[in-house]
């Protein structure tokens, strides 16, 4: 063997035997002593312990929150409609019924007409319409003085007007180009119903509603409502989202149609609960939704909770009791009634008071049992307790 090794050996039963004293120092120690070694005081100890007590002696903990009777084995939530547009609306400023023009060698008839900033909602897409009834030449227009267009024009003209040419008072200048060396001609040019336009969209793509689930309402749904078109050029795509999970994603055309959509109860939670609808482009109403959820018998909850062997021979033997505590959410004048099912033996509860009481000591069995609520009238919970009590 050689020495290094000799060496690494000693030292490592030397740490294990150092270890070992001083973890039997330890544990002769008196308890204050070793407590404060280890760094914990008495007290902390005695709330890790109480904790620790209270803990076991708690056989079941919930929070059924709402619970209401249900005479189906399904129930339907109504929910408010729903409208989701990008619509193209158009602010239309009149600047004239009709003007004339005219250019010649022995003269020029044009025209301004002016509209101010003010009247438009916004600077986007301003543009400015006219009919051409009589042509001759080319139009030549000015907005403030800086030319915009100069060519020859018939029938119905759409000219976008220059973002960085506009001001809070605007002047736009009309006249036609000059018929040339023919000195007994002129060209001339008569407009009509000429207005500036603003076109701007407003748009309403996504929509949310809410939903309250109570705790029966535990199994899958189903989500139905109708789409109906507000515009023939509408090719949007519709998604929906239940608890910000998408559930559906499809292409809509202008067609109005009844849509199902299945939701897994996975996607559901007991309480509030949210649904969103949203749409990329197009006009639609969304009416007559609900949703049809799964519940289980008569609205009732049911939860299992385990007696160990020790607690069951405590509970027999010893001077203790269990007991089941119930603290509603609300006072009210209503009485909260409901028939209880503690392990197939059936009590009533009916009370107008925040919280109840019932020692079940009886009913309790040794391994696993059950409580199963069954609401006669709409009542929150807010905690449910079964525990051991000396």
């Amino acid at each position: 063997m050689k020495k290094s090794q000799f060496h690494g050996g000693s030292i490592a039963v030397l740490i294990f035997l150092i270890a070992l004293l001083m973890t039997l120092y330890i544990l002769f120690l008196p308890k204050q002593e070793r407590l404060q070694l280890l760094g914990i005081n008495e007290t902390t100890q005695e709330k890790v312990e109480e904790q620790a007590r209270v803990s076991a002696n708690v056989l079941l903990s919930q929070s059924p929150g709402l619970l209401k009777p249900f005479e189906k084995d399904t129930n339907i939530h109504e929910i408010d409609a729903v409208t989701l547009f990008i619509r193209d609306e158009p602010v239309t400023l009149d600047l004239a019924n009709s003007i004339s023009l005219s250019k010649s060698v022995f003269g020029e008839d044009k025209r301004e007409l002016r509209f101010n900033v003010d009247d438009l909602t916004n600077l986007d897409k301003v543009s400015l319409f006219f009919l051409v009834t009589q042509s001759e030449g080319n139009l030549i227009i000015s907005l403030n003085d800086i030319e915009i267009f100069n060519n020859k024009a018939r029938g119905l003209q759409s000219i976008i007007l220059p973002v960085d040419l506009i001001q809070e008072t605007n002047k736009l200048t009309f006249k036609v180009s000059s018929p040339g060396f023919n000195i007994f001609a002129s060209n001339d040019y008569t407009l009509s119903e000429i207005k500036v336009r603003q076109n701007y969209e407003i748009t309403n793509t996504k929509e949310q509603r809410t939903f309250t689930l109570t705790a029966s309402e535990s199994g899958d749904a189903e989500l139905s409502f109708f789409v109906f078109c507000n515009d023939p050029l509408s090719r949007g795509r519709l998604r929906v989202f239940v608890n910000n999970e998408e559930i559906a994603n499809e292409a809509l055309g202008c067609v109005s149609a009844e849509k199902t959509i299945e939701v897994d109860k996975e996607e559901l939670k007991e309480g509030r609960n949210t649904l969103l609808f949203e749409i990329d482009k197009g006009d639609y109403l969304i009416n007559d939704i609900e949703l049809e959820v799964e519940v289980e018998e008569g609205g009732a909850v049911t939860y299992k909770f385990a007696v160990s062997e020790t607690q069951f021979e405590d509970i027999l033997d010893a001077d203790k009791e269990v007991k089941l505590e119930i603290t509603f959410n609300d006072v009210g004048d209503e009485t909260k009634k409901a028939t209880i099912n503690v392990n197939n033996n059936e009590f009533t509860l009916e009370t107008k008071g925040l919280d109840y009481e019932r020692f079940i000591t009886s009913l309790i069995e040794e391994g696993n049992n059950f409580i199963k609520i069954t609401p006669q009238s709409e009542f929150d919970i807010e905690i449910l307790e079964i525990k051991i009590e000396e």
